[in-house]
């Protein structure tokens, strides 16, 4: 929480720029998503919904209360009214204020009104915050037109899009309601069409319209049904045994338990998951979602290349952002949040031979039919390669994998299997590229040859369409020369992988399944796709510190079947030692920290701690103590101890967006982290320890400033940080928890010194 908050320095520059009528865009900068003063409210969400530069023609109302379902538009009114609590006298004034607004809707509109699209619901708080009658009329117009899906009824396309997003951040959770075939508009209808009004407290509903309408984003809604869904999961997988309605029931009434306490870490988790999510549905589907009646169904929008958005396999991701993405990762200052992906081109080898984004690693596909437990190590290589690509910040690679297909409807049939198949393993951040190579090749055309590696456009399928593609012939039949370099780097040498299972020798075959099975580290590439600019030179990171990931757990969505041989030690090392250094060059391997470094990371060295905005992400979030058995203790036994200097009632938010209650306890060497109990009160579990001399960074986001990053590592002598594992924590007024925290560090940096 900022200095603004703690001394209410904001409401005196608000009521100011209200006084002077700014427009929308000063009063957001100053409200800056906060809950709202209920004595400004219904002037700032006039304000923001465009109300100022909006003309209505609610004033030409004729008062002519002549349409068919016009009993029902006046009973709807009158327990609107009932509702609310209205005196005596004003009743009849405010139930014929709700009816002529109603009316004069579906006139202009030429809609039928019908109670189920929850009307009564939007305009509910609009009066509670005692707005006037053309006022409402406006708002309730621009809510309805740009913030509630325009087909919300059974498969509206709004329901599609919410579910890939659920498969994409959490595939379990998703997988398991479409084995009880549960869409999302058998349980979020009431959710979208009343912006959650329908089954929130009034005050909630509120205080939660005041971020909402400051956001200004349509999917806004979409993002924060994803939040109530995921941080449900544990409730809804536990009901295996209950029925399909008694579940839908459960879902649907979630949101009756939000407070007004909740709405701002809500709107938080919902900022953190928009933030995680590739922003192509956004241009995609638009228009096919939101907008005036008068724009239609959208079926021409509707759509996911051939396929209707509900055939869709998973998350779709435009060329352009792909390259944007990996363009802007590039140079991208500190505070820059982008979705990072992992690139997996699945073309057969002869395509991906003639050309590919310099980044991408192969996974040919057909593999998975023709050579099935080829196909299995090469997804252990893929993951082995992605983990270490994420440790060692490679350019243009993170933990959302996005698969590449040629384009080719033919030959991506066998893409979607291999999408299909990582999708049933529940791994997280799956999508698909849309176009395929074809698109990418497309967006480059202009700077082809500087912009992807190997480029040869005599045999790129794309430059000449009508070369006889070996993609049908039999996998053992393929050519798989390799061009010779003097410096392999490290995506090259894994995106050959799945081309040299397909060698018969058994032999190599069982002794690169060893080498994948194993955890030695490998050191990253830097790599450049680029539009406009040649690419950056390809190099290996020779000397530099490499985090090992030995004792990070891979998660069960990467598990898979390994194909482990009884190589011994030595043999693994000899091979791992040739792919990753054929030339014979040394390479440095980080060790991990441990508990001897306290108190000497800051020695001879300037201030490296810092408090800044939170950038790069580090793989696992945990270090995978957790799986371990956790000391279980009595919270208000140890928030005593005369031990803790400090301590502060939070929330822990893990890297897959669930939230758990949780204390930090600072002490004199330490930070603790006691995750409370979910079955038995008053109790909790230690799930962390740690040194205060190992924190390196504390970051924060500049939207959502309450949710604090902890950062852990190492310093070299050289002064250059490695952060090898991370904490991430909503902590209200985190500004003073962070303060602390980092007084105490000094403390120990002093102590150290002396």
């Amino acid at each position: 929480m900022s200095l603004d908050d703690e001394d209410g320095t904001w409401l005196l520059a608000l009521e100011s720029a209200l006084h002077e009528g700014v427009d929308d865009q000063e009063l957001i900068g100053i409200t800056r998503g906060r809950i709202l003063p209920e004595e400004h409210r219904a002037e700032i969400w006039y304000t923001c919904l465009g109300g100022k530069s909006k003309l209505s023609n609610f004033t030409q109302f004729d008062e002519i209360f002549d349409l068919q379902e016009q009993g029902l538009i006046r009973a709807d009114s009158k327990a609107l009214v009932d509702k609310i609590g209205n005196e005596e006298e004003d009743k009849v004034s405010v139930v014929s204020d709700i009816e002529s607004i109603f009316t004069h809707y579906c006139k202009t509109r030429h809609l039928k009104y019908d109670s189920s699209l929850l009307w009564a619901d939007i305009v509910l708080p609009l009066l509670a915050a005692k707005m006037a009658r053309d006022h409402i009329y406006i708002c309730f117009e621009e809510i309805l037109e740009k913030y509630i899906p325009r087909e919300s009824g059974i498969g509206g396309p709004v329901y599609h899009l919410l579910r890939l997003i659920l498969l994409y951040h959490d595939p379990k959770l998703s997988t398991f309601l479409d084995s009880r075939k549960i869409t999302p508009d058998l349980y979020a209808t009431s959710w979208l069409r009343s912006l959650f009004s329908s089954v929130c407290s009034l005050d909630s509903t509120m205080a939660l319209w005041d971020i909402y309408f400051q956001e200004r984003d349509p999917f806004f809604i979409i993002f924060l049904s994803l939040v109530i869904l995921v941080n449900a999961r544990d409730q809804v997988l536990e009901m295996k045994s209950e029925s399909r309605d008694q579940i839908i029931t459960t879902l649907s009434g979630i949101p009756a338990g939000l407070s007004v306490d909740d709405v701002s870490d809500f709107c938080s988790l919902a900022r953190y998951y928009i933030i995680k999510t590739p922003s192509t549905f956004r241009k995609d589907f638009s228009t096919a979602i939101f907008g005036s009646v008068y724009m239609g169904h959208g079926d021409t929008c509707n759509r996911v290349g051939d396929l209707p958005l509900s055939q869709a396999l998973c998350l779709p991701v435009a060329a352009d952002e792909i390259i944007d993405t990996c363009d802007m990762l590039q140079g991208a200052p500190d505070d820059v949040e982008q979705v990072r992906f992992f690139l997996v081109d699945c073309r057969p080898s002869d395509q991906y031979n003639a050309g590919h984004l310099p980044n991408a690693f192969h996974l040919d596909s057909s593999l998975m039919l023709q050579h099935p437990a080829s196909f299995q190590t090469a997804v252990q290589g893929l993951f082995m390669a992605q983990r270490q690509a994420v440790a060692s910040e490679t350019p243009g690679c993170g933990q959302h994998l996005c698969f590449i297909g040629s384009g080719r409807e033919q030959e991506d049939q066998y893409v979607h299997m291999v999408v299909a198949s990582f999708l049933q393993r529940n791994t997280q951040y799956i999508s698909l590229a849309k176009g395929g190579y074809h698109a990418l090749h497309d967006m480059l055309v202009h700077n082809i040859n500087e912009s992807l590696s190997d480029h040869d456009s005599k045999h790129c399928l794309v430059c000449a369409p009508d070369n006889q593609s070996h993609s049908s012939e039999p996998a053992d039949q393929e050519d798989f020369s390799v061009t010779s370099k003097q410096q392999p780097s490290f995506m090259n040498k894994f995106s050959s992988f799945s081309s040299v299972f397909k060698m018969r020798s058994p032999a190599v075959f069982e002794k690169l399944s060893s080498v994948v099975s194993g955890s030695r580290c490998i050191p990253g590439q830097t790599g450049k796709i680029s539009k406009n600019e040649a690419p950056t030179e390809v190099t290996r990171n020779e000397g530099t510190a490499c985090p090992r990931q030995c004792d990070v757990p891979v998660e069960n969505n990467q598990s898979l079947e390994s194909g482990e041989t009884s190589e011994s030690v030595e043999m693994k090392e000899k091979l791992v030692e040739y792919i990753t250094n054929p030339n014979g060059e040394g390479v440095t391997v980080d060790r991990h920290v441990s508990s001897q470094d306290r108190g000497k990371l800051y020695r001879n060295h300037g201030d490296v701690f810092s408090v800044g905005f939170d950038d790069d992400e580090v793989p696992g979030g945990y270090d995978g103590r957790e799986n371990s058995p956790l000391e279980v203790v009595k919270i208000t036994q140890w928030l005593k101890k005369p031990d803790v200097i400090s301590s502060f009632s939070c929330h822990q938010v893990k890297e897959n967006g669930y939230m758990y209650k949780c204390h930090l306890l600072l002490m004199d060497t330490l930070l603790f982290v006691i995750r409370e109990s979910e079955t038995k009160s008053g109790e909790g579990h230690v799930t962390a320890r740690r040194t205060l001399a190992s924190i390196v960074k504390i970051t924060s986001k500049k939207r959502h400033p309450d949710l604090i990053t902890f950062k852990y590592g190492t310093t070299s002598p050289d002064g250059d940080v490695t952060i090898s594992d991370m904490d991430r924590f909503l902590i209200p007024k985190a500004s003073e928890a962070t303060k602390v925290i980092k007084e105490q560090i000094m403390k120990q940096m002093e102590a150290a010194k002396t």
